[in-house]
Protein backbone atom coordinates (compact mmCIF):
# COMPACT_ATOMS: atom_id res chain seq x y z
CA UNK A 1 0.00 0.00 0.00
CA UNK A 2 1.08 3.76 -1.09
CA UNK A 3 0.30 5.18 2.70
CA UNK A 4 2.65 2.61 3.77
CA UNK A 5 5.52 2.91 2.02
CA UNK A 6 5.20 6.85 2.32
CA UNK A 7 5.44 6.19 6.10
CA UNK A 8 8.78 3.99 5.64
CA UNK A 9 10.25 6.54 3.32
CA UNK A 10 9.46 9.40 6.12
CA UNK A 11 10.76 7.33 8.73
CA UNK A 12 14.28 6.83 6.71
CA UNK A 13 14.14 10.96 6.13
CA UNK A 14 14.22 11.35 9.87
CA UNK A 15 16.29 8.90 10.64
CA UNK A 16 18.85 10.20 7.60
CA UNK A 17 18.39 13.75 9.40
CA UNK A 18 19.43 12.53 13.00
CA UNK A 19 22.39 10.68 11.93
CA UNK A 20 23.46 13.50 9.42
CA UNK A 21 23.40 11.14 6.58
CA UNK A 22 23.51 13.17 3.41
CA UNK A 23 22.95 9.75 1.48
CA UNK A 24 19.76 8.68 3.52
CA UNK A 25 18.25 12.19 3.17
CA UNK A 26 18.94 12.62 -0.68
CA UNK A 27 17.26 8.86 -1.07
CA UNK A 28 14.30 9.59 0.83
CA UNK A 29 13.14 13.15 -1.17
CA UNK A 30 14.06 11.44 -4.01
CA UNK A 31 11.82 8.33 -3.41
CA UNK A 32 8.97 11.03 -1.37
CA UNK A 33 9.30 12.94 -5.21
CA UNK A 34 9.08 9.14 -7.14
CA UNK A 35 5.99 8.11 -5.21
CA UNK A 36 4.17 11.57 -5.25
CA UNK A 37 4.57 11.69 -8.62
CA UNK A 38 3.14 8.05 -9.54
CA UNK A 39 1.21 8.04 -6.87
CA UNK A 40 -0.67 11.69 -6.14
CA UNK A 41 -4.15 10.89 -7.64
CA UNK A 42 -4.81 8.07 -5.54
CA UNK A 43 -3.65 10.28 -1.83
CA UNK A 44 -6.40 12.22 0.39
CA UNK A 45 -5.78 15.52 -1.13
CA UNK A 46 -4.37 16.88 2.97
CA UNK A 47 -1.38 13.91 2.88
CA UNK A 48 -0.91 15.56 -0.64
CA UNK A 49 -0.65 18.86 0.40
CA UNK A 50 1.80 17.91 3.39
CA UNK A 51 3.75 15.77 1.35
CA UNK A 52 3.79 18.71 -1.75
CA UNK A 53 4.91 21.56 0.93
CA UNK A 54 7.39 19.37 2.01
CA UNK A 55 5.87 19.56 5.85
CA UNK A 56 6.71 16.09 6.53
CA UNK A 57 6.42 16.36 10.00
CA UNK A 58 2.89 16.68 9.29
CA UNK A 59 2.84 13.71 6.22
CA UNK A 60 4.06 11.76 9.29
CA UNK A 61 1.81 12.27 11.81
CA UNK A 62 -1.41 12.11 8.97
CA UNK A 63 0.02 8.72 8.28
CA UNK A 64 -0.20 7.77 11.37
CA UNK A 65 -3.32 9.07 12.77
CA UNK A 66 -2.51 11.31 14.86
CA UNK A 67 -4.96 14.09 15.56
CA UNK A 68 -4.06 17.89 16.42
CA UNK A 69 -1.70 18.62 13.58
CA UNK A 70 -0.83 22.26 13.69
CA UNK A 71 -1.84 24.44 10.96
CA UNK A 72 0.37 26.19 8.64
CA UNK A 73 0.58 29.96 7.62
CA UNK A 74 -1.65 28.91 4.61
CA UNK A 75 -4.46 27.91 7.27
CA UNK A 76 -4.95 24.13 5.41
Amino acid sequence: MIEERLKETLSSFQKGIKNSDASAITGSLRTLDELMGLHRSELDPELVHYLSRRSYEKAQMYLEGKDGIPKGICGK
